[in-house]
């Protein structure tokens, strides 16, 4: 942990959960989206039960650059914070990207770039290629300041603070780009200023994915289950804000589970188009898992 890479190697953490249709193409991209810049992929497999572990142990074979790192628990933000606290490298740079998505030639290198040119900056987020809705989320990045959990970068300095600090991710919470947005904006201090330029979107690095479509009957269920897990994101961030501003970074559980007795109870669904179903879905689910007996 924290063993420092040499300068010329960035350190790139791959989400994987079930990816072993997938995973193969990812690390392929990331080649040409560092120019030949000389990479170590850290594929962070959690709990994945397809061949995702038997494809990249394949690839890594061929590929001295790729690690597996095998985790039992199938949690984002379980492997976000065993990438930081456990696996990561002392470097100037880290990348993250999902196992499903596929970077742009140049992403990384238009990343480290973007950090490199804005010191004020803990965080650079590459925005989308793809998806149906990809003008109106990359207008919206643009002006936002937003990071794209798909694929960002944060810089070695953000990085390094987090570890010194000992903060965790919340075990359960969906959605982690929200949070890391949110701390590298604070600047780690939920009570402090909040300053959008600690992001730098990047117009000039993008990464690809295939949509899923709620017209396509194959992709129903995924849509279903995504829509209610958008949903439950959208309760937790809301949650998890209200405890970081009354108590900052000790207000950060170790479940978000842990904040759902004392909150919920207050939280209605309102009217929100169609997704007033998902949100009651979300909200139904919420409530269960706060009162689980």
């Amino acid at each position: 942990m924290s063993h420092p890479l040499p300068v010329d190697i960035w350190p790139v953490a791959i989400f994987a959960h079930n990816e072993a249709d997938h995973i193969a193409a990812c690390l392929d991209s990331i080649t040409a989206a560092a120019d030949d810049h000389a990479v170590i992929c850290y594929v962070l497999a959690n709990a994945c039960t397809d061949a995702t572990e038997s494809v990249v142990r394949r690839y890594a074979e061929k590929h001295p650059g790729v690690q597996l790192v095998s985790i039992a628990l199938g949690d984002k933000a379980n492997a976000w914070n065993v990438y930081v606290h456990e696996v990561a490298p002392k470097s100037d740079v880290h990348f993250f990207i999902d196992g499903d998505v596929s970077a742009c030639p140049s992403a990384l290198t238009e990343l480290n770039s973007v950090l490199a040119h804005h010191p004020q900056a803990n965080a650079a987020s590459a925005l989308p290629e793809t998806g149906r809705s990809v003008v109106r989320t990359r207008r919206a990045m643009l002006e936002g300041k937003e990071i794209a959990g798909n694929l960002y970068a944060l810089s070695g300095r953000f990085v390094d603070r987090i570890r010194n600090a000992k903060l965790r991710m919340p075990i359960g919470f969906i959605g982690e780009d929200s949070l890391i947005g949110a701390l590298a904006k604070w600047d780690l201090d939920p009570n402090g200023t909040w300053k959008d330029d600690r992001i730098v979107p990047c117009a000039n690095a993008g990464f690809a994915f295939e949509s899923v479509s709620p017209l396509d009957p194959a992709d129903w269920k995924l849509y279903w289950r995504r829509r209610i897990r958008y949903s439950i994101r959208g309760y937790q961030i809301k949650m998890l804000r209200t405890a970081l501003k009354q108590a900052g970074l000790a207000g950060m559980p170790q479940h978000i589970a842990e904040l759902y007795p004392g909150i919920v109870t207050s939280y209605r669904v309102n009217w929100n188009g169609i997704n007033t179903l998902f949100d009651w879905l979300a909200l139904k689910r919420i409530r269960r898992d706060a009162h689980p007996n």
